[in-house]
């Protein structure tokens, strides 16, 4: 398959992170993609998107405890 965004790069399979922002909270899922080896363009199957739902939905109900991994900085 052809990337839809560059139109020049093949697309792959491959695990990425994809990162969820609910409030000010990011959140970042490992999850099986297939990206575009030139521009780095990620497509998800309908499989990870509902399971990305998934996660935001059970970390606002405050039913998903995510592991802290660093800290977030803002600079004005």
């Amino acid at each position: 398959m052809q990337c839809a965004i560059c139109k020049r790069g093949d697309v792959k399979p491959a695990a990425v992170e994809a990162e969820l922002k609910v409030g000010g909270d990011h959140l970042l899922v490992l999850v099986d993609a297939e990206v575009c080896v030139e521009c780095g363009e990620a497509y998800y199957s309908t499989k990870t998107m509902r399971y990305l739902e998934h996660v935001r939905e059970a970390f606002e109900q405050k039913v998903l405890t995510p592991t802290s991994i660093g800290q977030v900085y803002q600079v004005s």
